[in-house]
């Protein structure tokens, strides 16, 4: 059962790249997860508060470079502890002048995931809790790596199999950023695989999700645009895997947003691997 639980997991790690390998299946108990990411973002054009797209001046544009550490422990057959950290270096310039170039630690984060039900041990219920922390102060880099304040989310997760060798992953949360501008969000995903072979060595995930952000704060960030206070986005990402042993697989993924009001048009991708032991 743990293996099974185990290698459910690992399909749905290329779900949406390592910043996002929070999956409903349980690790299992005693066994640990360890992810390395490397992520590439960029965004020139915006939605507007009227949901209008807005072609920037040339010379326009946001660039950001992520290297992110992901760990998680199956202290149960139910309960896993999920930890994350990244380190960020961006840059944005506008009409071809620089603007703030940060770099450093960006929010890190702690969760607790429980599995309510197992059905038939194919698909699982889960709930998440977690708290988010900044590593940063933004007095010191300005309010681009993040928030720049406490926040937590809570959230729920429905996965399994759906037939033959295609699986499912669906989540819906609420996040609370604790300021009095927030932002409060509606986050969510809904995620479908297949292994491409009979012994899982390679896997094809597709998945689209977005968040709704609520704020009083109805600007838009220029030198960091993801910082959605007032708006919400749509993103697409496309996903393949490679299983090399039983211990390491190696994942890229490519996203792109496809809607959004307040919110940046961007694009990028993503390269990991996961260690299992």
């Amino acid at each position: 059962m743990k293996k099974f639980y185990l290698l459910s997991f690992f399909m749905l790690l290329l779900l949406t790249g390592a910043t996002r390998v929070f999956a409903g299946w349980p690790i299992g108990k005693y066994r640990h997860v360890f992810t390395p990411s490397f992520t590439y973002y960029s965004s020139k054009n915006y939605w507007n508060k009227q949901g209008n797209k807005v072609n920037t001046p040339s010379g326009t544009g946001f660039n950001a470079v992520t290297v992110g550490l992901y760990g998680g422990i199956g202290i149960s057959r139910r309960a896993d502890v999920l930890v994350s950290v990244n380190y960020a270096m961006q840059s944005s310039k506008f009409g071809g002048v620089t603007q703030a170039t940060p770099s450093g630690l960006g929010d890190a984060s702690i969760a607790l995931s429980y599995n309510l039900a197992a059905f038939k041990y194919k698909r699982f219920l889960s709930v998440q809790g977690t708290v988010i922390a900044p590593l940063y102060t933004v007095s010191s880099v300005g309010n681009t790596l993040g928030y720049g304040v406490l926040g937590a989310e809570g959230k729920m997760m429905y996965s399994g199999v759906l037939s033959g060798n295609a699986y499912f992953n669906l989540e819906g949360g609420y996040r609370r950023y604790f300021d009095k501008k927030g932002p409060n969000q509606i986050v969510y995903t809904a995620t479908i695989g297949t292994a491409l072979d009979d012994r899982k060595k390679n896997q094809l995930t597709f998945d689209v999700g977005g968040v709704n952000s609520f704020s009083s704060n109805g600007n838009l960030i220029s030198v960091n645009p993801n910082l959605v206070y007032d708006g919400y986005y749509v993103k697409g990402s496309l996903s393949y895997g490679h299983k090399f042993t039983n211990k390491l697989s190696v994942f890229g993924s490519a996203f792109y947003t496809v809607i959004g009001r307040n919110a940046p048009q961007g694009y990028g991708g993503a390269v990991f691997a996961v260690f299992k032991f």
